[in-house]
């Protein structure tokens, strides 16, 4: 059984801000690509562009318009490269969102990116009654209301200055850091602003000041990984504090054309960190003939794309797939974990738990969790 793979291509050789142009130019075309560091010395200050086999010829066409835009259209696109610069952090107040802040801040130094914290309130009108008519329960509702967004706000301030104080630290002081307030349900607000704002990635704290029975996972955390359209990462209370603590990643993978993708996204992401990426498939009771012939062309797609970058391949044959990840996490010291997640349907969600929640409840680790395109 041979693995249909995707063979990424070079469309040009540009500077960081042209490259990341040229990128949310193409993504907003719908074609995947990838900006990749090239690994010469002579072309310090250039990166490469890459985009699908099945999209050179659409893509070559979109740079060569887009190399003619003057004025406006120019400004347009410029604006529009801000989108690959901006992390969302929801918050709320607790240690462990501020854990999220922080790391945050310490992966957009790096890039450069933009920080929103958000916030979203709880509104008690929207429980309310339409047949409610008792005047003075309204007048307790506006005033309860008034408090409730008073609060956010005080708080967001107060978190705003403590991850400030915390910058300026670290020689972190440039970093633009900026709020956002929102009035609703969590989980749906959260998913909603993300779309609104288009962040390269959400970072959240995997539980905050509310308990409830998802385990590991809080019911928030869980829902906006499950839905959101961009990566997310988890982080757990006790575990990394920035991206510098970080220098190995395992990429859980089932073998599936997606992982392409996502390792193209992970290894651009985790490489100006000098992190190692382990990717580990597990072979469930014994090693089967393909999977070792799957792994084998995933390892040289991404030994030929990235040269230089410190990842490794590795099957593994376990009579239980946690287990197996478990002692291979202990052994080789891992620091964080990534998978790709597939949207499922009704009823795959009743019988079938999460993959990304049971990895992360077993494991206690960081998780980035990066979706599939169906």
């Amino acid at each position: 059984m041979k693995l249909i793979k995707e063979r990424i291509i070079t469309v040009g050789h540009f500077t960081w801000s042209r490259a990341l142009l040229m990128q949310i130019i193409l993504q907003d075309n719908s074609i995947d690509c990838f900006v990749v560091p090239k690994d010469t010395v002579l072309s310090r200050g250039y990166v490469d562009l890459r985009v699908k086999e099945n999209d050179l010829e659409k893509a070559l066409k979109i740079i060569d318009l887009a190399s003619k835009d003057t004025g406006s259209a120019k400004e347009q696109a410029v604006h529009r490269i801000q989108v690959v610069r901006r992390i969302m952090v929801p918050v709320d107040f607790s240690d462990i969102s501020f854990n999220a802040c922080r790391f945050a801040v310490s992966l957009a130094s790096k890039y450069k990116a933009e920080v929103k914290l958000v916030h979203v309130f709880y509104n008690p009108a929207i429980d309310v009654s339409p047949y409610a008519d008792h005047y003075s329960y309204q007048i307790k509702l506006v005033e309860s209301l008034r408090e409730i967004e008073k609060s956010a706000r005080e708080n967001m301030l107060k978190l705003e200055h403590k991850l400030k104080m915390w910058c300026i630290k670290e020689n972190l002081a440039q970093i633009h850091i900026t709020a956002k307030l929102i009035n609703g349900f969590s989980t749906d607000e959260i998913l909603e602003y993300s779309k609104k704002y288009k962040p390269a990635l959400i970072i959240m704290g995997t539980r905050g000041l509310t308990r409830d029975n998802y385990k590991a996972f809080g019911r928030v955390a869980s829902r906006v990984i499950e839905n959101s359209v961009v990566p997310v990462l988890a982080l757990p209370s006790g575990t990394a504090n920035t991206i510098g603590e970080i220098k190995s990643v395992l990429y859980a993978t089932d073998l599936d054309p997606s992982d392409y993708s996502a390792l193209n996204r992970l290894i651009q992401m985790m490489s100006p960190f000098k992190i190692k990426i382990h990717c580990v498939h597990i072979c469930f009771v014994e090693k089967k003939p393909w999977d070792s012939v799957k792994l084998d062309e995933l390892k040289a797609h991404l030994k030929n794309e990235y040269k230089g970058i410190d990842i490794g391949f590795t099957n593994i044959v376990s009579d239980n797939v946690m287990n197996g990840l478990e002692t291979y996490i202990r052994d080789n010291h891992i620091d964080a974990l990534a998978v790709t997640t597939h949207k499922r349907n009704l009823l795959e969600k009743m019988f079938i738990p999460s993959v990304s929640r049971k990895i992360y409840s077993e494991t206690g680790k960081p998780l980035l969790v990066f979706h599939a395109r169906e």
